[in-house]
């Protein structure tokens, strides 16, 4: 039996004798990214539930309010009258956040003190306090500018614009590249897709490899490298066809950004692949059954995420461990060519992961030679 032959037969268990295995390659990253998509559908944060304590009820902290009123981020559910009322609020979470506005506040700012205003967020969730923070310090930022260059208009008599340039000497402007908007989204659903379709390939290989040990004799006449060409094969297209058909619905059902070029996509996707199915192969080859493997494919898949650089930036992490990970050099490189259409990292995680696929499918080759 020749690979042509292996490479057959393992088509037709794909997708006729065992459809669980197609199901795995084509669905798990569909699914994952549906799901999250759907998520992650508003993009960013908002409507966060802000409760206010305004002390100084006056028209110039009346002022200020009107901003964080105007703001998409925030939805303000009420007025408080005491400190006690406002940290009961956020103490049963009807409010994520709150703004407390002193007395004198108004006075304060206007005689050329310090006027402090208290935002005070639940910090258990990261995500909704860092965008309470970020947008607070936009308000009052823009709110402090305006009301020193009314000062200063008003003190001096200069014009509009400078008095603005004058307690404004620096302009400070932000322009982010790749994701202007700070999507979630953008930001986040591609590397959940691209971790279940790993885990699509691992158990769609998995599954194969362990067939063969309820029917050894069939491959018995086939050497060590047919037999595994021939049944890594089917595999390496499928999830090629599956990682193609992913990006392609990430782009034009979800709106993700897609600036990167088909030849860069296939060239990453194929090392990749290559190396997830050498990975999987050789695990199921030394996995006394299909449950075993199934397990141990399961307890990486989550650290292979966490420790990826996806999330948290391997620079800022204390371990060396994530480079062990063929999802490290590929689900972040996903991310770049999609967004700015390029990753100076391209070729270089190409070559880890082909040098990966390679060492792991030649032991794989060795361990499934053996075990038959």
């Amino acid at each position: 039996m020749n690979w042509w032959h292996i490479a057959k037969r393992e088509f037709r268990d794909m997708f006729i004798t065992d459809k669980r295995r197609a199901l795995f390659l084509f669905g798990a990253s569909l699914a994952y990214l549906f799901l999250f998509a759907l998520l992650y559908g508003a993009h960013t944060i908002n409507a966060v539930p802000l409760v206010i304590y305004d002390e100084d009820q006056t028209q110039f902290s009346r002022s200020l309010l009107q901003g964080f009123e105007d703001s998409e981020r925030f939805q303000i559910i009420g007025y408080v009258t005491s400190e006690v009322d406002m940290e009961q609020i956020l103490r049963e979470k009807e409010a994520a956040a709150a703004i407390h506005i002193p007395k004198k506040f108004a006075q304060d700012a206007k005689s050329g003190r310090s006027a402090t205003v208290l935002l005070i967020a639940d910090g258990a969730n990261i995500l909704i306090t860092n965008t309470v923070t970020n947008a607070s310090q936009e308000i009052v930022a823009t709110f402090a500018k305006e009301t020193a260059a009314g000062l200063t208009e008003i003190n001096s008599g200069q014009l509009p614009s400078l008095a603005l340039n004058k307690v404004s000497p620096v302009d400070f402007r932000l322009r982010v590249l790749n994701n202007p908007t700070q999507s979630y989204l953008t930001f986040f659903v591609l590397g959940l897709a691209m971790a279940a379709f790993q885990q699509g390939v691992f158990l769609a290989v998995g599954a194969s490899i362990q067939s063969e040990y309820q029917r050894p004799d069939e491959l018995k006449n086939a050497s060590p490298l047919t037999r595994m060409t021939g049944k890594l094969l089917p595999y390496w297209l499928a999830a090629t066809v599956a990682f193609l058909v992913t990006i392609s619905v990430a782009v034009h059902f979800f709106a993700i950004p897609g600036k990167a070029s088909i030849i860069s996509l296939v060239l990453l996707a194929s090392a990749f692949i290559l190396a997830a199915t050498g990975f999987s192969a050789f695990v199921a080859a030394v996995c006394n059954n299909e449950l075993t493997f199934t397990g141990i494919s399961i307890a990486y898949t989550v650290p292979a995420f966490v420790l990826s650089g996806y999330t948290w930036p391997q620079a800022a992490m204390d371990t060396v461990l994530s480079y062990a990970f063929p999802l490290t050099y590929f689900a972040d490189t996903v991310r770049e060519l999609m967004l700015a259409g390029y990753s100076p990292a391209l070729y270089l995680n190409c070559f880890v992961l082909l040098f990966m696929g390679i060492a792991f499918t030649g032991l794989a080759t060795v361990c499934f030679s053996k075990r038959l």
